[in-house]
């Protein structure tokens, strides 16, 4: 009897499932309708009990438009006002100016070459949260510090639908897209933590640099800068990373992809509009 119930849930369950799903116009009469509503209760437990799915699976949501990879580098750069005076000439710039050019300069590196420490993600990756966030498609789902989750699928942007869960072991879960640039601030990777290591370093030795203005070449004119600047560095924990071969080789990568970038005008200032004249 057992076996023959479960044969015959096992035809119920996706036939409840494409009832679902049907239009007004192909559902059955009235009156079947009102068998199910009578019966769905119970055929939901008896689904459950067997393990089939007596629901359809919630339909993925649209990835959100982004803005082109041309617009995104473009809005990177720095300011006009940075032209002619950072990072070469500190006397030419104002104190406000040349701190402004120094925090663009540095978020413009880092989002070209943040990719040498944190990686891909590819399908089957874990992923855990790491700060609230919305996810990046038509739902705009709030995911939340401590989730976890699992890569479905990567598309050809570096863009990534997750399957994520509140509780590892829990039935319930959210399916969104997250972008590329979303995941390297948002999200940590438990299985390739050399990389999370790799990529703390270099983030703090960005913010040790940040809190000098760039202005390293200067640290020599004050012993007070000098070794605020040091007790920075040794908090970034640098030597635990380059005396770790894997996490030596990312180092490595991001400072020559800096270096790259840096080379390659990819964050120079934006060159002043000439006014428009008029008719």
């Amino acid at each position: 009897v057992v076996r023959t119930l479960g044969i015959l849930l096992a035809w119920l369950c996706p036939c409840m499932q494409a009832l679902a799903g049907m239009t007004p116009m192909s559902r059955p009469s009235r009156g079947h309708l009102g068998l199910a509503s009578r019966h769905g209760a119970l055929l939901v437990l008896a689904c459950s009990r067997f393990g089939l799915p007596a629901t359809a699976a919630a339909a993925t949501p649209t990835k959100a438009v982004k803005p082109l990879t041309k617009e995104v580098n473009e809005a990177l750069r720095l300011e006009p006002a940075c032209d002619g005076c950072y990072p070469n000439d500190k006397r030419a710039c104002t104190k406000d100016v040349w701190n402004r050019c120094c925090g663009q300069e540095i978020v413009c590196h880092d989002y070209h070459c943040r990719e040498e420490v944190m990686g891909q993600l590819q399908a089957n990756t874990k992923v855990r949260v790491k700060d609230d966030f919305e996810s990046d498609d038509t739902e705009k789902a709030l995911i939340t510090k401590g989730m976890t989750g699992r890569v479905i699928r990567v598309d050809g942007e570096g863009d990534a639908l997750i399957k994520f869960w509140r509780d590892e072991y829990d039935d319930d879960f959210l399916r969104n897209w997250v972008f590329k640039a979303t995941f390297w601030d948002k999200l940590e990777l438990p299985e390739r933590m050399v990389r999370l290591r790799a990529a703390k370093v270099v983030k703090c030795l960005d913010n040790c640099t940040l809190s000098m203005n760039c202005g390293l070449a200067d640290l020599g004119k004050s012993k007070k800068k000098m070794k605020a600047y040091q007790a920075c560095l040794g908090g970034c924990k640098v030597e635990d990373c380059t005396t770790n071969e894997e996490c030596k080789v990312f180092y490595e990568a991001y400072a020559s992809c800096k270096q790259r970038t840096a080379e390659s005008g990819a964050c120079s200032p934006v060159k002043p509009q000439a006014p428009k004249s008029e008719l």
